[in-house]
This record gives C-alpha cells, sequence and structure tokens, in this order.
C-alpha cells in the first residue's frame, strides 16, 4: 500500500482540502453544510495494483440537474468559479491510468478516485 505519510498523499490532502474549503467559503451560502467544512480523507487499497483515495464532505449534495455538467470544462455554479477544476483533475487522474467519479447525496458528496499503485512506468519494488 501507498506510502499515506509520503509526499503524494500530503500533496493530494491538501489539494482536496483546500479544493473542499474554497467551495464553503466561495460558494452559495445555501449550499454548504450546517457546520462547516466537515470533510473526510481516506486512502486505502483497492485490489493488489489499485489504491482509492476518497474525499467525501458532509454538505447538501450537488444538485441533480448540475449533476450532469459539473465535468463540462466552464461549468460553475460560482460567482468567482472558473469550471475548470473538475475537468482538469479527472484530465490527470485519467492520465495516470485512474478513474474519477463523484456520488452525491443530501447529506454529502464523496469523490472517488480509483488509481495504480505505481505511475505508468514505474517499476516494481
Amino acid at each position: 500500500m501507498p506510502n499515506a505519510s509520503g509526499p503524494r498523499w500530503s500533496t493530494c490532502s491538501a489539494n482536496a482540502r483546500q479544493a473542499v474549503l474554497a467551495r464553503e467559503t466561495a460558494g452559495d451560502p445555501s449550499r454548504t453544510s450546517s457546520t462547516g467544512a466537515d470533510v473526510e480523507l481516506r486512502l486505502e487499497r483497492n485490489g493488489s495494483d489499485r489504491v482509492l483515495v476518497q474525499v467525501r464532505d458532509r454538505g447538501t449534495g450537488i444538485r441533480t440537474k448540475d449533476l450532469t455538467q459539473i465535468f463540462e470544462p466552464y461549468f460553475t455554479t460560482r460567482r468567482s468559479g472558473t469550471g475548470l477544476g473538475l475537468p482538469i483533475a479527472r484530465s490527470i487522474v485519467e492520465g495516470l491510468g485512474g478513474t474519477l467519479a463523484i456520488r452525491t447525496a443530501e447529506g454529502g458528496t464523496t469523490i472517488d478516485i480509483d488509481l495504480p499503485a505505481r505511475p505508468p512506468g514505474a517499476a516494481a519494488t
């Protein structure tokens, strides 16, 4: 299993937390969690050669009408948003041989990032 205290995990968790906190502070106040930005980050083995990174918030979820558009470049629900964050994130994850999926419901949204345990072309140790 990848080292959860290593630099890649630190960068991933810091970026995920920053993205969620930015949404909580810059987004529509009616869409934020009543308890503030409550974010859970998890890293676990997904089979013998994959890892799963999960980022979960406890907000109100993504509106159904927005869910089909969230990976479209320039789609945003925020006044100051560019609509590029999720499309870029998905592109990076797919470039690493992974997938990025979003599950949402009242009570929160979970982003599942499934990645190879080793970057493409990396030698086994």
